[in-house]
């Protein structure tokens, strides 16, 4: 009897086991499936400030040309990490005030300098006499790789605090002439390093997130994938990534804005991010006096 009773716990925590063995793999094989951006920016390599193309995704009569930007420099700056150096395009607005503002602009998950959803927004900005810095964030483009895994803004701040510092100390604007726009995940980004960073200006945040256990499990969703996967997904990436994914909530950073400006959009016809995101994390905002 006691044989048997041994062999039952034995076999319990054999199951027990390969399901936890299953539950964490399938969240590592999901993290490095929809966290992996390998070749991301691949599709945008031949675009350049001064000569963009148009994605399938976009309509087909946006007219681009009245988006080109001339002249642009290639440029590169440490980011605040150190041994990371990111990539950028200096565009400079020679036709504007000499006391025009600089924005930083830099586009969501996998994203990069060369993306239309980039260079559309700064486009906008330098034709409205902005000078404009489009980045590369680690991992893309061409700033230094690490492991082309992206850690949902955690690590990535860092590379948007180096640019602002390189516009403040390399250009010479001061603090309260430079500001942010970023789209998507991009968002995260930015509202990480304006929480970091308390001279920085203003943010704009495009189509972003406020929640992000919300975010993932519309994610996961929107893959066919279960959302009870979810927390094995966020796990497997912070121990893969070595940097705590839960370390951070749009929602909660965006506090630290109280006192500057703030602008978020989201389209209610937004299929990637709901525009309840948006609106959560203005709400947010509001709440803490921004």
């Amino acid at each position: 009897m006691k044989t048997r009773s041994k062999i039952l716990i034995g076999s319990a925590i054999a199951l027990v086991i390969l399901l936890a063995v299953a539950y964490f793999g399938a969240g590592y094989a999901i993290y490095d499936k929809l966290g992996n951006v390998t070749g991301s920016c691949d599709e945008h390599q031949a675009n350049r400030p001064d000569n963009f193309a148009l994605l399938p995704d976009w309509p087909a009569d946006f007219d681009v040309t009245p988006y080109f930007m001339s002249p642009y420099e290639p440029v590169s700056f440490p980011s605040r990490q150190p041994g990371f150096e990111v990539a950028g395009w200096w565009i400079p607005n020679k036709a504007a005030n000499p006391t025009a503002p600089a924005v930083i602009v830099l586009d969501g998950l996998g994203g990069c300098k060369n993306s239309i959803s980039a260079l559309v927004p700064a486009g906008t900005l330098w034709r409205n006499g902005f000078n404009v810095l489009v980045i590369d964030v680690r991992d893309t483009g061409e700033s230094t790789v690490d492991d082309l895994r992206s850690t949902i803004g955690n690590d990535e701040y860092h590379d948007v605090l180096g640019a602002w510092d390189w516009v403040v100390n390399e250009k010479g604007f001061a603090p309260s002439n430079v500001g942010i726009f970023a789209n998507s995940l991009g968002g995260a980004m930015a509202n990480y390093a304006f929480a970091e960073e308390p001279r920085m200006a203003a943010l704009f945040l495009h189509a972003t997130f406020g929640d992000l256990q919300q975010i993932i499990k519309a994610e996961l969703t929107r893959n066919g994938i279960p959302t009870f996967l979810s927390f094995p997904t966020i796990a497997m990436g912070s121990l893969v990534t070595g940097e705590n994914l839960f370390a951070r909530s749009p929602v909660e950073t965006i506090r630290a804005a109280a006192g500057r400006p703030v602008y978020i959009i989201h389209s209610r016809a937004d299929t990637r991010i709901d525009s309840t995101q948006g609106e959560l994390l203005a709400a947010a905002a509001e709440a803490a006096g921004v």
